[in-house]
């Protein structure tokens, strides 16, 4: 009877032993798996960053192969507007295409510290949102958000801190010119819907040249007509209607602008205050999307492209603008 007791309690010992040893075993091949698995992301994830860092030396490419070949008029037509098609690399795909940032309404004029630029781009801002079927008192948050100072202006919709500090979560008013057009999600006003309709139409862009010593003067960046979407050049003055912009954009498909008198004959001017639009584009955009077996990456990387055709990366950000 001792000598069955003592055999049962062995083979329960040894079915013990077996299960934690194949509980250890299962550990073992799991975390194994998972290393190999980390190992496989960590290279993959590289491999696309190096590939997105690629296309980016491909674009700067391409942009100071432009000034080249057309020297300062920048229009859709030429090379660097086009898409990059899906491309097959090794392990997975890459596509891209650049964006001609000058094109669109750059929201940190209303910084800028030339006498009477600011408030002619707030009015510009306001006729922008019009043209949106937007709400025209944005522009008042959007001034307060990039301007330093205690108190709103004295304006429909404008907020400071007091405002911003009764949200959930609380935060303070930025008072600088926007480093990401992103940056607008946290402007009184400036939803979700209103940010997706806003975006084809405006951009945050440095308001001192990168490629200038002399970084002391603050002031607005120029739109370019060959690139600009209609609402943003209806924008430019009270009197244009948006039909009157879509006009020159269907001009421009047949013959690209040279100068902006030439968009007087179609009656479309710039108010006072506001630079004259010009032909030509400093600032871009360059998207690129590598896709490397399950790794996604998203490359937004900001280019300023010099007159002598010269071009720098000043700007990158990964899965968001």
């Amino acid at each position: 009877m001792r000598y069955k007791r003592e055999c049962g309690v062995a083979l329960l010992i040894a079915m013990v032993v077996m299960a934690i040893a194949a509980t250890l075993s299962t550990a073992m091949i799991w975390n194994r798996e998972l290393d190999i698995r980390r190992f496989a992301n960590i290279k993959q994830g590289d491999q696309a960053l190096e590939y997105a860092l690629g296309a980016e030396a491909w674009a700067e490419q391409i942009l100071r192969r432009d000034v080249q070949s057309n020297g300062n008029n920048t229009n859709l037509t030429q090379d660097w507007a086009m898409q990059l098609p899906s491309l097959p690399v090794e392990g997975g795909s890459i596509t891209g295409n650049l964006q001609d940032l000058q094109g669109l309404f750059n929201v940190n004029n209303l910084a800028s510290k030339k006498p009477g630029e600011a408030v002619a781009a707030r009015t510009q801002f306001q006729r922008l949102l019009v043209n949106l079927n937007l709400d025209p008192e944005i522009a008042n948050a959007v001034y307060d958000w990039v301007n330093a100072g205690d108190q709103p202006t004295n304006n429909p919709g404008g907020a400071k801190d007091e405002f911003y500090t009764q949200l959930a979560p609380p935060y303070l008013t930025a008072e600088q010119p926007m480093t990401s057009i992103s940056e607008l999600l946290l402007v009184k006003g400036v939803t979700p819907q209103v940010y997706l309709t806003l975006l084809p139409n405006v951009c945050a862009l440095p308001l001192i040249d990168p490629g200038s010593t002399a970084n002391t003067v603050m002031h607005a960046t120029v739109i370019n007509i060959n690139t600009a979407p209609a609402a943003v050049i209806a924008s430019l003055n009270l009197g244009i209607s948006l039909s009157t912009a879509e006009a020159a954009v269907q001009t421009r498909t047949q013959h690209v602008f040279q100068s902006f008198q030439e968009l007087t004959i179609l009656g479309i001017s710039a108010a006072p205050g506001i630079p004259p639009p010009t032909v030509t584009s400093s600032y871009f955009r360059l998207t690129a999307l590598v896709q490397i077996g399950d790794t996604q990456i998203t490359l937004y990387s900001l280019l300023y492209r010099a007159e002598n055709g010269a071009t720098i990366a000043i700007r990158r950000t990964y899965g968001t603008l």
